[in-house]
């Protein structure tokens, strides 16, 4: 197999979970409803997001087996994978990353699709 292209596994086996979580894709809407126009604070916002769904399931980052990031332009590729790698930190899980066209709205430009088992 060749090295991963960025900062992730290629996959993870787990034996017999006895939890498993499949988020909806996060968006980088804050709890009060609202939305920053910056691309970093929607990507960090994202994350928030995913890792607040993680605990209220007794789970974190660290039992995460699939990260799907959609990203809208390119130019924002190097910005995303910085946030990325701040929330999994030294874990890194099996991960694709999409860039689109365009999301749900056009004010969205990021969006986190997650799966967790322990």
């Amino acid at each position: 197999m060749p090295k991963p292209a960025s900062g992730y596994h290629h996959g993870i086996l787990v034996y017999s979970p006895t939890k498993f979580v499949r988020l909806s894709g996060q968006l980088g809407t804050r709890p009060d409803e609202t939305l920053s126009a910056e691309f970093d604070a929607q990507a960090d916002q994202a994350w928030a997001n995913v890792v607040n769904l993680l605990q209220s399931a007794d789970m974190s980052v660290a039992d995460v087996t699939k990260v799907t990031s959609y990203i809208v332009g390119a130019e924002h590729v190097g910005a995303y994978v910085a946030v990325h790698r701040r929330w999994t930190e030294h874990y890194l899980p099996p991960w694709t990353l999409v860039l689109v066209a365009g999301l749900g709205s056009p004010k969205f430009l990021v969006e986190v699709d997650v799966e967790a088992m322990r």
